[in-house]
């Protein structure tokens, strides 16, 4: 009986571990843009014609996050905020090129909510 109990606690802290280490795990550029390109599908009422210029638009700002990221020097994300603004604009009038403008204000809306401090939730409970 013992003996069981101790397997199934140890099956459990593994189990846990993994999990926690899968979390950590974050979506490759092209994943992230294809996930929100998805998101954005849905919430702005995407035509055919409009999901593959925002599928770039995304994997362009996807790529250019990453890159940020692995720049970052010991984790110092507060260094990022300005250059991740930028980049955020950027990818804002790269959006009004291709959305109407009432898309492109569902777009800053659902960005909004979810910038974490800023009144929007964790991403990965979204």
């Amino acid at each position: 009986m013992k003996k069981l109990l101790f397997v199934i606690i140890c099956l459990s802290i593994v189990s846990g571990t993994a999990f926690a280490q899968q979390r950590g795990n974050r979506l490759t550029p092209e994943e992230s843009a294809k996930q929100t390109t998805d998101q954005l599908k849905t919430t702005l009422n995407l035509t055919d014609k409009q999901i593959a210029p925002v599928t770039e638009i995304n994997l362009v700002y996807a790529k250019a996050v990453a890159k940020l990221r692995e720049n970052a020097s010991g984790g110092d994300f507060a260094s990022m905020r300005e250059p991740m603004q930028k980049l955020e604009d950027e990818r804002v009038k790269s959006f009004e090129k291709v959305l109407t403008k009432e898309q492109v204000d569902g777009y800053k809306k659902w960005a909004a909510e979810r910038r974490p401090g800023q009144g929007g939730g964790n991403r990965r409970n979204q």
